[in-house]
């Protein structure tokens, strides 16, 4: 008899344990002037290890993708320090998106206009 056995946790103890996303700014529903700098500024936090972080922000009137930025921050916690100009009349989605070595996936995402 051939006895094999995998390397790594029993099934039961693999990471359950989603990583936490909260976006600081900008702040839901805020409406910024042309040309003014939205800053987009994110915590991320996870028991164990943050894989990577995904930041898009789209434009809510035509789906368009405006920024698609990846950051592996490897390590318990990660921060995102980016920001883009607003345009006259675009309303955006900012949403951050963060995954964990066992690809335990949160996401947290807000709207904010320009005039």
């Amino acid at each position: 008899m051939i006895l094999l056995s995998a390397c790594g946790k029993p099934v039961a103890e693999k990471d359950k344990i989603f990583p936490v996303v909260s976006i600081s700014s900008p702040t839901a529903g805020q409406v910024f002037t042309p040309g003014q700098l939205i800053p987009i500024n994110a915590t991320i936090t996870d028991e164990t290890y943050i894989a990577e972080v995904h930041v898009h922000v789209s434009n809510t009137n035509t789906g368009e993708l405006l920024m698609d930025v990846h950051e592996y921050p490897a390590g318990k916690t990660g921060n995102i320090n980016q920001s883009l100009t607003a345009i006259a009349g675009v309303n955006y989605k900012i949403q951050v998106i963060a995954k964990d070595r066992a690809v335990n996936e949160s996401r947290a995402s807000i709207e904010v206009a320009c005039n």
